[in-house]
C-alpha cells in the first residue's frame, strides 16, 4: 500500500507544481488573448497585403521586361529582314544589270554581224555589177570585133557572108 500511497502523494506534488507553473507562465486573460488574436490576425492580413503588393509588382516589373525583351527581338528581327531584304534588292539589281550588260552585247554582236553581212553582200553586189559590166565590155568588143570582120570581108567580097 505505501506504494499507491506514495504514487498519490507524487501525483498530488506534480500537480500542484505543474497549477503553479501554468499560473507563472499562462498568457493574458481571455479578453487580452482575444485583443491578441486579433491584433496577430490583422498583422497577419496586412504581411499578406504586402505579400500581394509585391508578388503585383514584381509581375508587372516581369512583364514590362518581357514586353521589352519582345520589342528588342522584333527590332533585331525587323533590321535583319531589312538588311537581307537589302541585300536580296541588291543582288537582284546586280544579276539584272548582268543580263542588261548581256543582252546589250548580244546586240552589239547580232548588229556587227548584219553590218558585216551587209558590206559582204554589198561588195558581192559590186563584185557581180562589176563582173557584169566586164563581160558585157568584153562582148561588146567581140561583137564589134565580129562585126568589123565581117565587114572587112563583106567589103573585100561584096557579098553578104551566108549565114
Amino acid at each position: 500500500m505505501s506504494d499507491k500511497r506514495d504514487f498519490v502523494v507524487g501525483m498530488l506534488v506534480g500537480s500542484a507544481i505543474g497549477a503553479a507553473v501554468a499560473l507563472l507562465y499562462a498568457p493574458q486573460s481571455g479578453d487580452a488573448t482575444r485583443d491578441l488574436i486579433k491584433q496577430k490576425a490583422g498583422d497577419a492580413k496586412d504581411k499578406a497585403g504586402e505579400i500581394a503588393s509585391t508578388a503585383k509588382d514584381k509581375a508587372a516589373e516581369m512583364a514590362s521586361t518581357a514586353k521589352e525583351k519582345a520589342s528588342g527581338v522584333a527590332g533585331t528581327i525587323s533590321s535583319t529582314v531589312a538588311e537581307k531584304t537589302g541585300a536580296v534588292r541588291d543582288s537582284a539589281a546586280s544579276v539584272v544589270g548582268q543580263v542588261k550588260s548581256t543582252a546589250q552585247d548580244l546586240v552589239d554582236r547580232g548588229r556587227s554581224l548584219v553590218e558585216t553581212q551587209k558590206q559582204q553582200m554589198a561588195a558581192a553586189v559590186d563584185a557581180g555589177k562589176q563582173a557584169y559590166q566586164d563581160k558585157r565590155n568584153e562582148l561588146e568588143a567581140d561583137v564589134q570585133e565580129d562585126l568589123d570582120t565581117a565587114a572587112s570581108s563583106f567589103g573585100s567580097s561584096g557579098s553578104a557572108p551566108a549565114v
